[in-house]
């Protein structure tokens, strides 16, 4: 058995021999660590330079090879991001959400509404179906506002309240005035709590935000916004 065990010894030195010869360059070779640089076995040298590359040298049965594994990066030039250029006439709407809850609460035909123009709502095409649903939401509703001390308007109230805001249906940003729904849509504005103070409280009586300052009501984000773009928290 020692024997045996001194054979292989023998045998491991034998093979790492022509490996540390050729492994090692003298000091008058300039010491030139080239990546992808590898030795053959008939003693030249041959050298290839690539970009990220990575030899892994391995030896099986006094074999040298070698397994170059190249990382390249190709850049081309060109956008590899491609935008239609087709002019607006060739899409087809298919939602309308300018005013948050309108279409959703107070439209009945609503793949009609979705389907048409902000631009032609002057002609009152859904006024009608708009009335008669948030009249229904008050014969709903009002006995419930009542108890609770609030004030609800009354139908034509309601309309005058509600038409500027929905007649165009689109969200309306004027720079001359304070930021603000509806002014403009901020984070932390309580869009859905001022959509329904306009159509069910008399805003003669009672405040826009009458909905928004209920105690039921988280009073900010359990996450503070950011400063930076695009300003919202980072997820829970």
């Amino acid at each position: 058995m020692a024997n045996q065990n001194w054979i292989k010894l023998l045998g491991c030195c034998v093979l790492a021999a022509p490996l540390a010869l050729s492994g090692c360059k003298g000091d008058d070779e300039g010491g030139n660590d080239e990546v992808g640089a590898t030795d053959t076995t008939d003693g030249t040298d041959s050298s290839t330079t690539t970009s990220d590359t990575t030899t892994d040298t391995s030896t099986t049965n006094g074999t040298t090879t070698a397994d170059t594994t190249a990382d390249t990066d190709t850049t081309t030039g060109e956008d590899p991001f491609v935008f239609a250029s087709d002019p607006p006439e060739s899409y087809a709407r298919v939602d309308r959400m300018g005013m948050p809850a309108i279409a959703t609460a107070v439209i009945t035909s609503k793949d009609e509404y979705n389907a048409a123009n902000p631009s032609d709502d002057v002609m009152a095409t859904f006024v009608n179906e708009i009335t008669t649903n948030v009249v229904g939401l008050h014969a709903a509703l009002d006995d419930d506002l009542l108890a609770a001390a609030f004030t609800p308007c009354n139908a034509i109230a309601c309309g005058n309240q509600a038409v500027p805001l929905i007649v165009p249906d689109t969200l309306k940003i004027n720079l001359t005035d304070p930021p603000g729904f509806p002014n403009g849509r901020m984070l932390a504005d309580p869009v859905i709590d001022v959509t329904l103070a306009v159509v069910l409280l008399d805003l003669n009586m009672e405040d826009v935000l009458t909905f928004a300052n209920l105690p039921l009501n988280p009073p900010a984000n359990d996450v503070p916004f950011s400063a930076d773009f695009p300003y919202l928290a980072d997820p829970n």
